[in-house]
């Protein structure tokens, strides 16, 4: 059997229904024949234990992901992905909504197709996985899974609030700002409530100033065990505590180099670990555990908390040397409602979003978008986000007001009544809600479908999406407004 013709037979042979045990599978790894005929692939091979570690990968897949054997050996596959020189984010996305393909992509633009699968090990013995990647070309699609994908998958939102950041016109205008002193290798410090987009915005600048193919590492340090904190953030060496990988770990910081490192929730570091954060951004090195060495990375940091820092600061709970080294640049994201101009455009953006791989597509209906547009969003965008998806699972043709949280609809009568103010309508539908007694039913009618497209024009911001809201075309639409 030809050399090329020994991978599909290997795939097929992972997909029969012969079992078998992990045990005699670890054994095999082990062998020197295994690793010599897999090494020979051009297709890069990883397979994953039960427990989603890294158990073997071949020399093209060292070669792809820029990872040595004897680094990723022991390595949770999302740590493996967290290292590789490729950006798997579409791939673990795709994992989520019950795919099994996506591509990945290098720093220097290559394209790699990316595909997972099980491989079956004995009776109540969790499956191996085998990973495999090649050179793409355009000609082969990622294939989809035929299971039933998760509502995310059908909505088709991906990460609406990344998205939704270019279609923002305040939230644009922050991250402009951010962008240019990026650029200038000023550090920023993003400062908001929970849900405003701080991490959308983060990614945004990282991307909108060339650094697409670079990088970014996003740590969220409020997750972060206090006792793990050093470990994970600067790294440790062979056999620094109990426990430790035999070969040692690279930690956040330097897993990040040449790019981008996110410290998100930043008033969560612990104190005693904030020295050794501020010596890292005064000269750039790091020292991992276990180590007499020290090492230099160079990386770009935004950081991103909730808290008033300068309180932290006061009360002795945060550096004050620290917080004017991340703070070169605060940037205040505010709260969604002290944007509220921005709200048809994060809501038409996400059902454009939600529409991209729905049928039927959604509609709002005019008094659904009525309190969208009056809501006061205490969670932010989160929080839109969260309400859209909803949407989308409840609702088949036309989101209506019961499809809605019960919280956003407690707020009706203070929100309605603003809604429906004569100092919030234009003269013409002012003169449409009064009119002389006796008049013949079919001018009532006329008047009142006059006043109901009146106020879905001013609703949805143009008389197109005003007819596609209240189902007509737009010819009707305009015929019936420009009749006496």
């Amino acid at each position: 059997m030809k050399k090329k013709e020994l991978l599909p037979s290997l795939k097929m042979g992972m997909r029969s229904s012969v079992n078998v045990s992990s045990e005699i599978l670890a054994a095999l790894l082990e062998t020197p024949a295994l690793h010599a005929l897999l090494d020979s692939f051009s297709d890069a091979i990883i397979l994953c234990d039960g427990e989603s570690r890294v158990r073997f990968l071949n020399l093209a897949a060292e070669r792809i992901n820029r990872i040595s054997r004897q680094e990723a050996i022991g390595l949770a596959d999302s740590e493996l992905f967290q290292r590789s020189a490729l950006s798997f984010d579409d791939f673990q996305q795709a994992i989520g909504r019950g795919g099994y393909s996506a591509l990945t992509r290098a720093r220097d633009g290559r394209m790699f197709l990316t595909s997972t699968q099980a491989v079956p090990t004995g009776a109540y013995e969790k499956p191996y996985t085998l990973l495999l990647q090649r050179d793409y070309d355009g000609r082969e699609a990622p294939r989809r899974s035929t299971a039933a994908p998760a509502p995310s998958d059908a909505n088709g939102l991906g990460d609406p609030q990344d998205n939704a950041l270019h279609m923002s016109p305040q939230l644009s205008s922050i991250a402009d700002t951010g962008v240019r002193a990026f650029r200038r290798r000023a550090r920023l410090l993003l400062l908001g409530e929970p849900g405003v987009g701080k991490t959308a915005i983060a990614r945004h600048i990282h991307r909108a100033a060339g650094w697409g193919d670079r990088p970014f590492i996003h740590v969220n340090c409020g997750r972060i065990p206090e006792s793990l904190f050093e470990s994970e953030m600067f790294g440790y060496e062979r056999g620094a505590f109990t426990g430790a990988l035999q070969s040692g770990k690279r930690g956040y910081i330097e897993a990040a180099s040449g790019g981008t490192l996110f410290l998100d929730e930043i008033g969560e570091i612990p104190l005693h670990v904030q020295a050794k954060l501020l010596k890292f951004l005064e000269d750039g090195s790091i020292q991992s555990v276990g180590s007499p060495l020290s090492k230099n990375v160079q990386v770009q940091v935004i950081a991103a908390t909730n808290k008033d820092l300068r309180h932290l600061v006061s009360t002795g709970e945060f550096r004050a040397d620290l917080y004017y080294r991340l703070a070169v640049l605060p940037v205040e994201i505010p709260p969604l409602r002290e944007h509220r101009d921005d709200l048809p455009f994060l809501i038409d953006i996400l059902l454009t979003r939600i529409n991209r791989d729905r049928v039927p597509p959604l509609r709002l209906a005019i008094g659904c978008r009525q309190h969208l547009l009056s809501y006061d969003y205490p969670g932010n965008i989160r929080e839109l986000v969260n309400i859209f998806e909803r949407l989308a699972v409840l609702a088949d043709d036309e989101a209506q007001e019961q499809h809605l949280p019960a919280e956003l609809l407690e707020s009706r009568p203070r929100q309605q009544a603003a809604a429906i103010a004569p100092s919030d309508q234009d003269d013409s539908t002012t003169e449409a809600l009064t009119g002389p007694v006796g008049e013949p039913l079919k001018t009532q009618v006329q008047r009142h479908e006059r006043q109901l497209i009146l106020r879905a024009i001013h609703l949805c911001g143009s008389k197109r999406k005003a007819a596609q809201h209240l189902g007509i075309d737009i010819g009707t639409l305009i015929r019936k407004l420009q009749r006496d």
